[in-house]
């Protein structure tokens, strides 16, 4: 026996009705969703900081270099190991980030970062999502992106950690000056290996260096460097004392 469609307006046809109030229902949550996604990811892209740098970044090999073409041979050669979900490394940046960012400008230091991720406890997280954005940015060569997407990494960290996927990240950089392929290489995570690479290799360097793994961990001139503290163990700006040396 066939059925017919009962119109709305006969008996029985409210069940018709209560239907494609669902249906609308629906649709204007998926649209309302689609909205606010959108609406978030252009919140990040439109809040992402544009500081001015006068250093150039390379990779390299698994470290990343930040270098003034003022900077002179007795430049103090500084190396940070440090992982993107260690709260020490935000607080160490955070601290000093303006004196850092003066002193690279002005050619008074040579900077490379080696990324960790021992934090991600053998699992993909934010340290490796981090470290393979990092590196990816480094090395198209647009200093400005790589320094203002570090440093929002480390001052919205427990943003960043917590809730960041690669789409975020990728939203991140399309506000810089970066090629689209570089954004969709973010976007669809196909970085993630360099990430975990990049980590990996750093880890067994520290291991060479002082036999344990922890972050943050600062060399100057070859030198592990410890970096002063207040009386609760918090750091303290130290660039400027360190080139009084």
């Amino acid at each position: 026996m066939s059925q017919k469609i009962k119109a709305p307006s006969s008996k029985g046809g409210s069940g018709f009705v209560w239907a494609i109030v669902a249906i609308v229902a629906i649709a204007a949550v998926v649209i309302g969703l689609v909205v606010w996604n959108n609406s978030k990811n252009n919140d990040i892209a439109t809040g992402m900081p544009k500081e001015e740098v006068n250093f150039s970044v390379r990779a390299d090999g698994d470290a990343i270099v930040l270098k003034s073409d003022k900077a002179k041979q007795d430049a103090k050669k500084i190396e940070i190991f440090e992982d993107f979900s260690c709260p020490h490394c935000a607080d160490l940046h955070n601290v000093d980030r303006e004196e850092l960012r003066n002193a690279l400008n002005d050619g008074k230091i040579q900077l490379t970062y080696h990324f960790l991720n021992f934090l991600d406890g053998g699992k993909v997280g934010s340290s490796t999502r981090g470290a393979a954005v990092a590196m990816t940015i480094a090395k198209t060569g647009n200093a400005e992106a790589f320094w203002n997407m570090h440093d929002y990494f480390m001052q919205h960290q427990a943003e960043v950690a917590r809730t960041w996927d690669y789409g975020n990240y990728a939203d991140a950089a399309s506000s810089y000056d970066l090629d689209e392929s570089v954004i969709d290489s973010i976007r669809d995570g196909s970085i993630e290996n360099v990430g975990q690479n990049i980590a990996k290799k750093n880890e067994d360097e520290l291991k060479k260096r002082r036999d344990q793994v922890s972050s943050p961990v600062v060399y100057v001139d070859g030198k592990e460097f410890e970096t002063p503290t207040d009386s609760q163990g918090h750091p303290v700006p130290w660039i400027s004392e360190l080139l009084k040396k």
